[in-house]
């Protein structure tokens, strides 16, 4: 997996979720089966720029040669897509969120994954 498409793909699917996040935050949250009760709503808002930052950073930096702040990021979006399946896995196992969420960790583990393969495509 090239670095490039990676970067293309994650920064799509973090610019999409930016926008339900910002604008239908009680539609992201009743996806997963959870109430989305005025913490909820403001927590998910909270959340939605850092999506933004990530895809701005993905595209910005779509063509970036190898090296190690390059290598660096891969890891770094590794832990946070892997971070973010590993919870919502948990919160299905604890019965906080309906089976949905496990194809939402599908999806970030995949993400993750592009990173694993992107790192080690120098």
């Amino acid at each position: 997996m090239s670095f490039r498409l990676a970067a293309v793909i994650t920064s799509a699917v973090c610019l999409v979720l930016f926008l339900l996040l910002l604008i239908s935050p009680a539609i992201y949250v009743g996806t997963y089966g959870v109430s989305a009760d005025a913490g909820a709503l403001f927590m998910v808002r909270r959340a939605s720029p850092m999506f933004a930052g990530l895809a701005v950073m993905l595209w910005l930096g779509r063509n970036a040669e190898s090296s190690p702040l390059r290598e660096a990021l891969c890891y770094g979006l590794v832990v946070t897509f892997a971070g973010i399946g590993v919870t919502g896995i948990a919160a299905y196992l604890g019965g906080h969120a309906s089976a949905i969420i496990l194809l939402a960790a599908a999806g970030e583990f995949v993400l993750a994954g592009l990173f694993v393969a992107a790192s080690r495509g120098r």
